[in-house]
């Protein structure tokens, strides 16, 4: 069920978060007049379908090929964070493996999506920890840098600033600017709501 707007802007971050979780990614694009949703380049990794990410975002840029910047930036996340990385949408490394990928759940991480490549993607989907990225290889990264943390990073065409909100499913991942989410959420569960009358009024 849609919600007020007067109620939306009442919402905290969490429950923005738990809403926005339960729509598709595409409601959310057509709310945005389809801005702000990353490069279809940019995919789940897992092998199989069913993937659902929804955080608040963590933005950091590397150098192609390296992830001395996602170590760094690994022990500063916090429950419900998703690290965004523009990797300069270099594929010839790995950034990330399931060994990250751990460590990142164990800070509550809920999620990555990476301008670059990653490796381990069915670890990933057996951990069902979603990773959103340009492709997968088995090559692994360096570690010298340099990074820059803590400020906004393009990712896939898309501006991620700190604290935004990261979606991602099976058809990919949007960025819902913090400063308007509520306004968003509101738009996007009118659209899910008239999609799924219209569903019904098909038939399936």
């Amino acid at each position: 069920m849609s919600i007020p707007a007067e109620a939306a802007a009442q919402l905290s971050e969490a429950d923005l978060i738990e809403r926005f979780a339960a729509l598709p990614v595409a409601n959310v694009g057509d709310a945005m007049d389809r801005l702000n949703v990353v490069d279809s380049g940019i995919q789940s990794v897992w092998p199989s379908a069913g993937v659902k990410m929804a955080g608040r975002a963590v933005p950091v840029t590397v150098a192609g090929g390296d992830n001395l910047g996602i170590h760094e930036t690994i022990p500063t996340l916090q429950p419900g964070d998703v690290l965004v990385v523009n990797g300069q949408a270099a594929t010839h490394r790995a950034l990330i493996g399931e060994l990250i990928a751990g460590r990142a759940m164990a800070q509550g991480c809920v999620g990555f999506v990476l301008d670059a490549s990653v490796r381990d993607a069915v670890d990933l989907e057996q951990m069902r920890f979603p990773v959103f990225a340009r492709g997968t290889t088995p090559a692994g990264p360096y570690r010298n840098g340099p990074f820059v943390g803590g400020v906004a990073a393009a990712v896939g065409t898309v501006v991620v600033h700190p604290g935004d909100l990261v979606l991602g499913d099976d058809d990919g991942v949007a960025v819902v600017p913090r400063s308007h989410a509520a306004e968003i959420l509101v738009k996007a569960e009118a659209k899910h709501a008239a999609e799924t009358k219209q569903r019904a009024e098909i038939g399936f």
